[in-house]
């Protein structure tokens, strides 16, 4: 199903529905502050397993956390450096995705080798809805090919309408990677240049 968005006054009776289809495990892609993202809840363990198998990658890949405020991030992560905190309060919302040390509280199923988190907090109303009506972040991974991204809503409803249960459709997007950024000591090492600058790290 296809839901047609207003980019910066979502409808609220649709962030209400998506938003109760994710607390209940279904898959959605949804507009961020960069690309169109798959995502789901935290706490369902076979939708996670389910976005892996749209993804085509293996479950040892981490995907991100979409969290609502810098509270909510601090219950899935270790800050090892108050500098980051500092930086973060700065910066976010915004096109960055943090690499850090996970907390306990991270489901194992959500974890790579290294037991690492990528956080996001995202600047894009749609995802900001959505996280106010959720008790758990969201969880997901950015929609691509294997050759590119896909930012066109058209040819997301093309190759994922049947295998979701819900587009939020936005818009075309230009495509801007977010910056990623290993935090988990400082000074922050770059992985990834993206839309977010760096500057002031």
């Amino acid at each position: 199903m296809v839901y047609h968005i207003h980019p910066q006054n979502p409808q609220k009776r649709v962030m209400d529905e998506v938003a109760r289809g994710i607390s209940q495990g279904k898959i959605y892609i949804i507009p961020t502050d960069t690309v169109y993202a798959f995502v789901t809840t935290l706490e369902n363990k076979k939708a996670i397993e389910k976005l892996y198998s749209l993804k085509e990658i293996p479950a040892t890949k981490p995907l991100s956390l979409y969290c609502k405020d810098f509270s909510q991030a601090s219950e899935y992560i270790r800050l090892e450096d108050n500098r980051i905190f500092r930086w973060m309060k700065a910066n976010l919302p915004g096109p960055y995705t943090l690499v850090f040390s996970a907390a306990r509280s991270m489901p194992q199923y959500t974890l790579s080798k290294q037991k690492t988190v990528g956080i996001r907090i995202v600047d894009h109303p749609v995802v900001q809805e959505l996280n106010q009506r959720l008790q758990f972040p969201l969880i997901g991974s950015s929609v691509m090919t294997e050759e590119e991204y896909i930012t066109n809503p058209d040819d997301l409803e093309e190759l994922y309408d049947k295998k979701v249960d819900g587009i939020l459709n936005c818009g075309i997007i230009v495509e801007e990677l977010s910056t990623i950024l290993d935090v988990r000591e400082y000074p922050p090492v770059l992985i990834r240049q993206g839309k977010g600058q760096i500057e002031s790290v």
